[in-house]
């Protein structure tokens, strides 16, 4: 019987020990997102010019309290252009999110004709240092991919 107890107690903790063997959730904030990160992204300017792609690469600078800036370099089918960035973000505590940029009338782009903010939805590490990103605005699609 005795056996039969232990057994049975050497089993169950085995198993606590393998099904409660799992990582803690990440506990993400604004602040989770802070300095300078490098990004790459690619996608197609569906609503403006369809099948024309776009390659971009540049920084973000997160201030880690939902704001941000930085510059990026592109080509939209062959055409350069280099532009500053600004925009907001909100990181929840599962490390998902929001980001926002506001892109003003710019001379010499035609695919800003317009004042336009784009949306993304954001997806980070727990640690802060890598994330991912997907445009959501209809008509779009849109990567990108950064890390500090």
């Amino acid at each position: 019987m005795v056996g039969l107890l232990i057994r049975s107690l050497v089993l169950m903790l085995i198993t606590l020990g393998v099904s409660g063997a799992t990582a803690p959730q990440s506990r993400c904030t604004n602040a989770t997102l802070t300095g300078r990160y490098i990004f790459e992204g690619h996608g197609f300017i569906e609503p403006i010019e369809p099948g024309v792609e776009r390659l971009h690469y540049g920084y973000f600078f997160f201030d880690g309290h939902g704001g941000l800036t930085g510059r990026q370099s592109s080509s939209r089918g062959g055409r350069i252009g280099r532009e500053e960035l600004a925009g907001t973000y909100a990181l929840g505590a599962d490390c998902a999110g929001t980001l926002n940029f506001h892109h003003v009338k710019r001379p010499g782009i035609e695919s800003y004709g317009t004042d336009v903010e784009t949306h993304w939805d954001i997806y980070v590490t727990g640690s802060g240092r890598k994330g991912h990103m997907i445009r959501t605005d209809p008509g779009t699609m849109a990567v990108r991919t950064f890390e500090k």
